[in-house]
C-alpha cells in the first residue's frame, strides 16, 4: 500500500527543490511557487508536463523512460500539431503520492497529476488546488467521454463540478497467485487446489530447493496487505458478513480475518515467506527474485509478470521455467472469495496553479482516439503489433518488449488494452493477444474473477475518510508486518492490540460514518 502523508509547505518546498534538481526543471519552471507558471516560451509554444511513474523495470537496452517510441508518438502527433512542448516528469512509483503532496503543496506540480486515493482528491478539490474541467471537458472532451462513459466520470465529480478524470479500468479481477509448476514437477507434487496443498507445496520448496534457488528459496514472495486479500477471505466466516459489512467495516473486524493472519504468522516463522518482505514497496524485489530463480509462488496483479515483462525476463534466465496460475485458497465450504475491482482506475487531475488546463483536456481526448490509444498500448503496427480481426495482436520479438513493458504509464486514460467502447468481449480479447502467454492470461483473468466480491461503490466521500484515510492507510501496513512477524505465543495479544489501535486513530469513526452512509443509500 502507499504510504500517505500530507508535509508542510516548508517541508515540501526543502523536497520539492531536490525533486526538482533531478528533473532538469530550469529557472522559468520553478519560478514563485505562488504564481501560475508561464507555459509559453520564445515563440508562443506552450510546455505541458505530465507526470510518469517509474517503476525501476526498464529492460536491458530499452530507451530512457522519457525519450522513446511513446513520447516522441506523443510529441509528433499531438505536441507538434498543437504548437505544445510536451515534458514528462518521473516521479519514483513508490513515492507517488508523498511527492504529490510536496508538489501540490508548492504548487509546482506538473500540469497532469494523478493518484488512485479519492481521498485525497476530494481534499485538493475542497482546498481549492485542482481546476474545475467540467466546462474543458466539455468542449474538448468528447472522445475522451465516449470511451469513459458517464458513471466512471461521475467518480471524480464532486458537487456538481468534475475535479478529476477517472481512468477507465478494462479488467476488473484484482490479484491471482501463480506458483512455479516445474518446481512442483521436481519435489512431486501437483498443483495445488486447497489451502493445505498450497501450504505442502510451499514446505517442500524451503526443504528440497528445486531448481536454481539454492539456500536463497523464497517459497512465497509478494507478501503485502493489498495482495494476500484472497487470503484473507478465505478465512472469513462468509455467513455472517453482509454486504453492509463489506462496504462499511475494516478487514482487521471481519469475523475470520485472525485466522488468516495466523496463518501467515505460521508461514513467516517457518521460513516460507520472503523474510525481507516488510521492505519490498511494489514488489519490485519480487520482480527481480522472480526472474532469477529464487522465488516459488506469489500473488501479484492480474496478468502482471506478462504485460510488465517479467515472466519473458524469467523464461530467458531459465527456458524450462514454467509459471502457472492457481486458485487455492479455499474457504470451509469449497468457495475461493476475492476482492474485485472498480471499474476506475488512476484520477487524473490538473492542478489550479497550472496555466495549462485547456492543453490537458485535449491532450486527454486526443488520447481517447482510437489510433491512438492504439498506437500506445500497441506500438508500431507491423514492428510491435499486427492487426487480426479488429484486435491488435503484439509481436513476439524484442522491439515489442523494449517498447511495450510499461505502455499502461504513458496511456493513462485507460488501465488495461482497449479496443472498442461498445465491446467489452473485444476488450477482454484484447488483453490476451500474445500467443506465448495466451493460456497464462486466460487463466489469471479465470482465477482473478472466480467467486470475486465486488465492494459496493461508495455513495460519497466522507468527513472522517477525508480525516483519517491517510494516517489508516499506513496503519494497515504497519499492523499487517506487526502481526505476520509477531511471536506465536504474542499472535493474538499483538493482533487484538493493533486492531484497538486501529479503530481508536480513526477507524471507528469511518465505520460508523460509512454504515450511516450505506443505510441511508438503501
Amino acid at each position: 500500500m502507499i504510504k500517505r502523508v500530507l508535509l508542510t509547505v516548508v517541508a515540501g518546498t526543502l523536497i520539492f527543490s531536490m525533486f526538482a534538481g533531478c528533473s532538469g526543471m530550469s529557472e522559468r519552471d520553478r519560478g514563485d511557487p505562488g504564481q501560475p507558471r508561464d507555459a509559453a516560451g520564445p515563440d508562443d509554444w506552450k510546455t505541458l508536463r505530465i507526470e510518469l511513474f517509474d517503476r525501476d523495470n526498464t529492460p536491458a537496452g530499452a530507451p530512457p523512460l522519457t525519450d522513446n517510441f511513446m513520447t516522441q508518438y506523443i510529441q509528433k502527433h499531438f505536441g507538434d500539431p498543437n504548437r505544445v512542448k510536451v515534458e514528462f516528469v518521473t516521479v519514483p512509483r513508490a513515492e507517488e503520492l508523498d511527492r504529490l503532496h510536496v508538489l501540490m503543496a508548492a504548487n509546482q506540480a506538473p500540469d497532469l497529476v494523478f493518484t488512485y486515493d479519492l481521498p485525497t482528491v476530494y481534499n485538493f478539490a475542497m482546498q481549492g488546488k485542482l481546476t474545475d474541467l467540467t466546462d474543458l471537458l466539455e468542449r474538448h472532451g468528447q472522445d475522451l467521454k465516449q470511451v469513459l462513459g458517464e458513471d466512471i466520470l461521475e467518480v471524480g465529480r464532486f458537487d456538481g463540478k468534475q475535479y478529476a478524470i477517472p481512468a477507465k479500468r478494462v479488467l476488473t479481477a484484482q490479484s491471482a497467485t501463480l506458483i512455479r509448476e516445474d518446481w512442483l514437477k521436481e519435489v512431486g507434487l501437483p498443483l495445488p487446489e486447497t489451502t493445505e496443498q498450497f501450504y505442502e507445496a510451499l514446505k517442500a520448496f524451503k526443504e528440497k530447493k528445486p531448481g536454481k534457488s539454492g539456500e536463497d528459496v523464497i517459497p512465497f514472495g509478494h507478501v503485502d496487505y493489498y495482495h494476500t486479500a484472497g487470503l484473507q477471505y478465505s478465512f472469513w466466516d462468509w455467513e455472517r458478513i453482509t454486504e453492509e459489512d463489506i462496504y462499511a467495516k475494516p478487514r482487521w473486524a471481519m469475523p475470520g480475518n485472525k485466522e488468516a493472519y495466523r496463518f501467515l504468522n505460521k508461514l513467516y516463522h517457518e521460513g516460507l515467506i520472503d523474510p525481507n518482505f516488510h521492505l519490498d514497496r511494489f514488489s519490485r524485489q519480487f520482480q527481480k527474485d522472480l526472474v532469477n530463480g529464487r522465488v516459488g509462488a506469489g500473488t501479484p496483479n492480474v496478468n502482471e509478470p506478462v504485460y510488465m515483462g517479467y515472466l519473458r525476463e524469467l523464461q530467458k534466465n531459465e527456458p524450462n521455467a514454467v509459471l502457472t496460475p492457481i486458485d487455492p485458497f479455499t474457504t470451509a465450504s469449497g468457495k475461493r472469495p476475492k476482492p474485485i475491482l472498480e471499474k476506475t482506475g488512476m484520477l487524473i487531475m490538473v492542478p489550479k496553479a497550472s496555466p495549462n488546463a485547456e492543453a490537458a483536456i485535449q491532450y486527454l481526448n486526443w488520447m481517447a482516439q482510437p489510433e491512438h490509444y492504439i498506437a500506445l498500448q500497441n506500438g508500431i503496427e507491423g514492428v510491435t503489433y499486427e492487426m487480426k480481426g479488429g484486435i491488435p495482436v503484439v509481436l513476439q520479438n524484442e522491439e515489442a518488449d523494449r517498447t511495450l513493458y510499461n505502455y499502461f504509464d504513458y496511456c493513462i486514460i485507460l488501465n488495461g488494452k482497449f479496443v472498442s467502447a461498445a465491446d467489452d468481449e473485444l476488450n477482454l480479447k484484447a488483453n490476451i493477444t500474445d500467443s506465448r502467454y495466451e493460456q497464462f492470461t486466460t487463466k489469471s483473468i479465470e482465477f482473478g474473477m472466480r467467486d470475486g466480491v465486488g465492494t459496493p461503490q461508495s455513495v460519497r466521500v466522507l468527513p472522517a475518510e477525508i480525516k483519517y484515510s491517510a494516517a489508516l492507510n499506513e496503519k494497515n501496513d504497519e499492523i499487517f508486518v506487526k502481526v505476520v512477524t509477531a511471536e506465536p505465543e504474542s499472535f493474538d495479544a499483538v493482533y487484538d492490540q493493533e486492531v484497538a489501535d486501529y479503530l481508536r486513530m480513526g477507524g471507528q469513526q469511518v465505520m460508523e460514518e460509512r454504515l450511516r452512509a450505506y443505510r441511508e443509500k438503501k
